[in-house]
């Protein structure tokens, strides 16, 4: 099936169309955005209403067409990387023949040997670093966090699709014999019927920096304002994108956070900047840092991805990766340096040294991404990895 568009469209806005269609409908197989990019191509599944898919599909498609503004993308921060040898290909599935990643499928993965030894080197460095320069205190926080926190963050408004919801067994004898006997002898798991399942208000943490705002809720920030670092499990559905060690369902974050005065926040986001390429030139990665904005569900996608590009709000640290199928260069944006204004501030009562209502700031790096990156630039061959990597992660 063909639909028009109303007008040509640029490449970013028809990349997202490909991807946030996956959460249209179970029946869209896929849908593709045609060369010229003013008509897309729809693969509906055999059996389905097709009717109604193209509903849906029209209303996705109005929605996100109203997307109109297109900003350049300015870059504030490039490091080169020194090695001339060729970018790996097939990086998933050599490391998983290596033994290096264990792939449980639907964006699980399992780590070892050196792959688990560059992603601990690389946690590590970035906590030194921001200890050693924003005298980061280090944290831990919880997987699961409450649905009533989210909800206070915004992320029910603007990423519904992305949100794990834990759930039990309801307290209930035969529901949960039942279920039982359904799994003594099965083949494999039978899952119990939604009506057996209760959601008691818990989510999977969706993005790292989330619990650490309403343990400063009531606080009063000092004059130098205040920083925080820890590695999150983060949790994010991405339906049938999830690919490899490029899109995960459940990844590890560094975090950092930064609260005090805008002008203190500010200015802790432009001194991130270097630090970040500092880690990237550790690792001898090809690294930029540049405008962005989040993947916002499609009925307020048009309206907060403006918002976010015209304020530069948002910053993607984006690391060189394999090259595609059709061999052309890519980039994955492998972290991220945000501005939240008074957002959170005001969402948890968190007062800033002036009285008024703290900023907030954060940065996240995904650690699978740039362990993704690191074999990608560097290869399998130890002797292509700069001296103090090769040793701490080959020995």
């Amino acid at each position: 099936m063909i639909i028009d568009l109303p007008r040509q469209i640029d490449p970013d806005l028809a990349a997202d169309l490909e991807k946030e269609s996956a959460f249209v409908s179970p029946f869209l197989n896929r849908l593709r955005v045609r060369r010229g990019r003013s008509t897309v191509e729809l693969e509906i599944a055999d059996g389905a209403r097709g009717a109604e898919v193209q509903a849906k599909v029209e209303r996705f498609l109005e929605a996100m067409l109203k997307r109109t503004h297109s900003f350049e993308t300015k870059v504030f921060q490039h490091s080169a990387r020194h090695d001339d040898g060729p970018f790996a290909t097939g990086v998933h599935d050599e490391l998983k023949r290596r033994g290096w990643v264990f792939d449980y499928g639907r964006g699980q993965v399992a780590l070892s040997g050196p792959a688990l030894a560059l992603a601990r080197l690389i946690d590590a460095r970035a906590a030194e670093l921001y200890t050693e320069r924003f005298q980061a205190v280090p944290g831990s926080f919880p997987t699961m966090v409450d649905a009533a926190i989210l909800q206070r963050c915004g992320y029910f408004d603007s990423h519904p699709n992305a949100v794990s919801f834990v759930g039990h067994m309801i307290e209930d004898f035969d529901a949960i014999e039942a279920f039982r006997q359904a799994n003594g002898c099965a083949e494999g798991a039978l899952m119990p019927p939604s009506e057996h399942v209760h959601l008691p208000g818990l989510c999977l943490n969706p993005a790292a920096c989330f619990p650490c705002y309403p343990t400063l809720e009531g606080r009063r920030i000092g004059q130098h304002g205040a920083a925080f670092t820890w590695q999150g499990r983060v949790f994010r559905y991405e339906s049938r994108n999830l690919a490899g060690l490029d899109r995960l369902w459940e990844f590890n974050v560094r975090e950092l956070v930064f609260v005090g005065s805008e002008e203190h926040v500010a200015a802790c986001r432009r001194r991130a900047l270097p630090v970040i390429g500092e880690l990237a030139g550790m690792l001898d990665l090809e690294c930029r840092i540049e405008t962005a904005s989040d993947p916002f569900f499609a009925t307020v996608s048009a309206a907060r991805t403006f918002w976010q590009r015209a304020q530069e709000v948002k910053n993607e640290v984006m690391l060189a990766v394999e090259p595609g199928p059709d061999g052309a260069p890519r980039s994955l944006a492998c972290g991220s340096i945000n501005l939240h204004g008074r957002f959170f501030g005001d969402r948890f009562d968190i007062t800033a040294a002036d009285g008024g209502r703290a900023a907030t700031g954060c940065v996240g790096l995904g650690i699978e991404r740039w362990v993704l990156a690191a074999f990608s630039q560097h290869g399998f061959e130890p002797d292509r990895w700069p001296a103090a990597i090769r040793r701490e992660i080959f020995g």
